[in-house]
Parts: structure tokens; sequence; C-alpha cells
């Protein structure tokens, strides 16, 4: 009997999450029923089925992790011809008995930001503050027994918008500032229930002059017996767990398997770019009949 980590790749538009839960459309749901179905696992107390982590609905995956054992050998494609397009395995890799996914060395989320007027230079300074270990209490959406986490680093990048693009639809320069996202890449070795949206709430808030960074700074140093802060979470669309990494595991990414997600996300931008371009020309021949 072999166990062996799979690395999952799923958009999290249609799932009620990654957890199981009765009569919804679930990631772990959906992984089960066809590992099931193709006779890699029976009893999940027996297969040792274990997660990774549990996404919100609506959030994205490249990397997420869970194992199991079997006496049948793996292989990710017949996996993934059973499998739903928007969930795929990407990756795997051979463990040993006593593995816990949920044990990473390294987690990636990144969150992709649209808002308008960041002040980029400003967003790195407060995501500065979050570096190094913190009570992250007043960031989960629950009491834990331990709350304390430490975030190894903070990225944040802006893609190089081409000119001539940004410039192509003049009369529309109030859309196009949806095409000059911000992404915030977060690195801890574990999170907290809403952690990174929470984060990414307090980033934004400093932004726009509603909270300071000493206001950060004593979130993060909560006194004890002090009532836990209310923060709102971001919406869960803009967030990818990026990938998941653990010490002397090297996973085996699988070409066939990769290029077949690339070409269903392909899919799904072109058709959000007729979508757009239907929605685009609506509008422009509204202004047009009114002139």
């Amino acid at each position: 009997m072999k166990r062996t980590a799979l690395k999952i790749a799923y958009i999290g538009t249609h799932f009620h999450g990654f957890q199981r839960q009765p009569n919804l459309r679930t990631v772990e749901e959906e992984l089960i029923y066809h590992l099931r179905k193709l006779d890699y696992i029976d009893d999940l107390k027996a297969s040792r089925f274990r997660i990774a982590g549990r996404t919100d609905a609506g959030v994205h995956s490249l990397g997420n992790v869970i194992s199991f054992q079997s006496e049948k050998e793996v292989r990710v494609n017949q996996i993934n011809n059973s499998l739903p397009d928007d969930i795929q395995i990407i990756a795997w890799a051979p463990v040993r008995f006593g593995f816990k996914p949920r044990y990473a060395d390294m987690r990636w989320y990144r969150y992709i930001l649209f808002e308008d007027d960041l002040d980029i230079d400003l967003l790195r300074k407060t995501a500065e503050v979050f570096k190094g270990t913190h009570n992250f209490t007043n960031f989960t959406k629950r009491k834990q027994k331990t709350t304390r986490r430490t975030i190894e680093d903070v990225v944040i990048s802006q893609p190089i918008i081409d000119e001539n693009e940004r410039n192509k639809n003049n009369d529309f320069a109030h859309l196009n500032k949806t095409y000059n996202p911000i992404f915030v890449d977060i690195y801890g070795e574990s999170f907290l229930w809403n952690m990174v949206r929470k984060m990414i709430r307090v980033l934004l808030d400093v932004n726009y002059g509603k909270l300071t960074i000493e206001d950060l700074e004593r979130l993060l140093n909560p006194k004890e017996g002090e009532p836990r802060a209310y923060i709102k979470v971001v919406e869960p669309e803009n967030l990818i767990l990026m990938d998941i990494e653990y010490d002397g595991i090297k996973f085996r990414y699988d070409d066939y398997a990769c290029e077949r997600f690339r070409r269903y996300l392909a899919d799904n931008l072109f058709n959000f770019q007729k979508t757009y371009s239907t929605t685009e020309s609506m509008l422009k021949s509204l202004y047009d009949l009114t002139e």
C-alpha cells in the first residue's frame, strides 16, 4: 500500500468552499466521490484521507494538497478524466506513511486588488508591519486555541501595463482602471480562518485613511481580555491559494494535466472576453444613441 500526495487546482466560483457540506457542491466532496468511483479509496479512515486546508466559497487554488493511501497505482490523468473541468490534479508526490498535509513548511496566498487610487508605497509600508510573529486573534472569524502566526513575507507588486492597450478606449477610461491590478502575495507556515482576507481589508483601510499603521500595530498586539475587533473580510473571488510546500517533498508536475487546466482557464478567459466585448459594445452604442 502506497501513500500519495496530490496537488489540486480549482476555480472556486461554483464551489461552496473546499470542506464537505451536506447537499452542497464542494471540492472535497468531488475529490472523494471520484477517488471512490475509480477504486483508489473506499473508507476514508482506512485510506487515511487528509487535506492541507479548507478554502472558503469562491476562493481558487493552484496548490492545495490532499493525501491518501491506496493499493492502486495513482494515475493522475485517469483521475482528471473523471473529475469535472473546474477541478484538476496538476502534480503528485510519493510520501511517507505518516505524512499529514496540514503540517506544511510554507503556504503562499495571492490576493488581487482592483480598487481605485491605491498608493502602492503605502501598501508596502503597511505590509511590513504584518511580517514576523504576531497575535492574529483579531484577524480570524472564530476563537482558536492558538492565534499566534508567523508571516514570512508580504510582497506587493503591480504588472506593467502597456500604454497602447491602456489608451485604446479613451471613451471608457473609467472602465480601464480595472486592468491595473495589484498583487499581494503573502507567505506563511499556517493561517487562521479568514486571516488573509482580513489582512487585505486592513491594508485597504490604511490606504484609504480609515485606519493608521499605529491602529494596525494595536490590532496585532491586543491587550489581554480586550474584546476582539471586528474586521470585515474582503471578497473571496480575488483570492488564490498559489502553493503549499513541504520539507523534503518535491511534487512532480504532470505536463498533460497542467496543459489541460491551462486550456480550461484560456477557454474561460475567452468567454469572459466575449461577454466584456458585448457589454462594451452596448455601452458605447448607448452613448452614441444619446448624443
